[in-house]
């Protein structure tokens, strides 16, 4: 049996492919999620669980199990793309858990490890910031960094010298508004496109608005948030006077945008990014300078000629799982392992289409479901409804776990009846659109109707998502969910019920992963 250790573990599918193939044991798993932990520890069993990977001695780790013969994972790598450099976060503490993965790996040396991330980590706008404590490191693996920039406002404020406070980070801290006042002001904001949606947020949210506004400037004292003041007295004005949002949306929009430009210098400041903020000359943007360099670049650097690398993306659907889900995944057998020759491929092989979502629910349709995450299992009826292969591969004696779902709103009831099978958000009818503030711009995920003749689209956490069975008026399950994701049925996931909606969606679908462990092994198995 080969020795594993299972980094960012998640509720464990990676590690179930690596076991369904006999010839891999978990000794450890590293996984910060105390739900996710629990699914994991119920389902694999008594292990090392490692709640923690920041610093973590994986040299000392290694002698205490005997030695590691292969690392899996899948540390998240958010990076930055074309798409998402201008997003409020920079999401740079999941930007260091990549680097935590290779550190792993350098200390302890594995035979093979493997790697599973978003399929964009290829390429090389996939991309880390250079920070404070990353120039030693940078410059002895020799990366080529670039100059970037992040667009903090897109318009030149009057009346406020936002550049100056950017650059005093005490200034800054103060200026930012206290996190619960912003917190219901972004979403006064957010509401302001749709009439429903910002009568229903006011009627709700406008007395402790008002409350928090009136508490925050009768203590505050300090001159750099007088603009911000003078904001929120309007603000607070119009909100007072029981006013349409109309009579200081202007004051408002303005108030969040300031707002989201010194909350995402504070992350920089708080990541210690080398930086440098000035007005962009030839337009009115204020940015930060920044250098930055792609994450594929490092991780090839820090490997050097240890490891021979194969990274390709990966669709789910080429193992049989009844989802489109495309990941990429990096291989990498030790160099004195392999002697020279390349590591496994991970091309598509011949692929095992025709599996659908019906396939996969359409015979647990007549179980009962239940809206309570810690209800009890129930019985799965023997007749009455066909069973697929893939459905039969996947059941287990005794009862069904986690067949829950999500209670459903009138509105959201009314929704569901008016759409067939395949259908989305973008078919329902103008009267149920309701408090949407751009319908135009709602995903096609968004109040998605399976289609039980073709496979589902990547699942992520369809309770957020509000899938819709294909048959019955209702959202999906998190054991609906999970077939998708080919869990066997006797894989019991624990924690809220929207834990085990995200714990399902975040998995590497076991199929997948045995499918991974099989090409790991027969390339260990053949050098040696």
């Amino acid at each position: 049996m080969l020795k594993v250790l299972d980094m960012f573990a998640g509720a464990g599918g990676l590690s179930l492919g690596f076991v369904q193939t006999g010839k891999f044991q978990i000794l450890a798993a590293a996984e910060n999620d105390i739900h996710a932990r629990r699914t994991y520890s119920r389902n694999h069993g008594d292990i090392l669980m490692i709640d923690d990977v920041i610093g973590y001695d994986f040299a000392k780790l290694n002698i205490d199990l005997g030695g590691i013969d292969v690392v899996i994972g899948g540390p998240p790598c958010q990076g930055f793309s074309n798409a998402n450099r201008q997003k409020n976060s920079l999401i740079c503490m999941n930007n260091s858990l990549v680097k935590e993965f290779f550190r792993a790996i350098k200390e302890v040396r594995p035979m093979a490890f493997v790697m599973e991330n978003v399929s964009m980590l290829q390429s090389d706008i996939h991309r880390f910031y250079v920070a404070v404590d990353d120039q030693e490191e940078i410059k002895g693996l020799g990366i080529k960094c670039e100059d970037d920039s992040i667009t903090l406002l897109k318009y030149k404020t009057e009346g406020i010298n936002l550049l100056s406070i950017l650059q005093d980070e005490a200034q800054l801290e103060s200026a930012l508004l206290p996190e619960k006042m912003y917190a219901l002001l972004h979403l006064l904001y957010k509401s302001r496109g749709a009439k429903k949606r910002i009568e229903k947020c006011l009627e709700k949210h406008r007395a402790s608005i008002s409350k928090k506004i009136e508490a925050y400037l009768s203590c505050s004292e300090s001159d750099c948030i007088e603009f911000f003041a003078e904001l929120l007295q309007k603000i607070n004005q119009g909100l007072s006077a029981s006013q349409d949002i109309s009579f200081f949306i202007e004051e408002l929009s303005l108030l969040i945008d300031c707002q989201k430009a010194l909350k995402m210098a504070q992350e920089i400041y708080d990541s210690d990014i080398m930086c440098a903020f000035e007005n962009e000359l030839g337009s009115d943007h204020l940015v930060a300078r920044v250098s930055s360099y792609s994450v594929i670049d490092y991780i090839n650097a820090v490997l050097g000629e240890d490891y021979q690398q194969q990274g390709a993306p990966v669709n789910a659907r080429w193992y049989g799982v009844p989802q489109e889900r495309w990941r990429y995944i990096l291989v990498g057998i030790r160099s004195d392992v392999i002697r020279g020759q390349k590591a496994p491929s991970l091309e598509a092989p011949e692929v095992i289409d025709g599996v659908t979502v019906g396939d996969a629910i359409l015979d647990l349709q007549a179980c009962e479901v239940s809206f309570d995450k810690n209800a009890q299992g129930v019985s799965v009826p023997t007749s009455g409804l066909p069973v697929s292969d893939y459905a039969q591969a996947l059941r287990s004696e005794g009862l069904l776990f986690n067949h829950i779902t999500t209670n459903t709103t009138p509105e959201a009831m009314e929704r569901f009846k008016s759409l067939g099978e395949g259908e989305n958000f973008h078919k329902l009818p103008k009267t149920l659109i309701g408090s949407y503030e751009k319908p135009e711009r709602t995903q096609n995920t968004i109040y998605l109707r399976l289609d039980s003749r073709k496979h589902s689209g990547t699942v992520v956490n369809v309770r957020k998502s509000m899938w819709i069975h294909p048959k019955l008026d209702r959202a999906l399950t998190v054991r609906e969910a999970a077939r998708l994701q080919s869990f066997p049925d006797n894989f019991v996931f624990e924690g809220t019920k929207d834990s085990q909606y995200q714990q399902v969606g975040n998995a590497v679908p076991p199929m997948m992963a045995r499918a991974i462990a099989e090409n790991v092994l027969a390339c260990l198995h053949r050098k040696n």
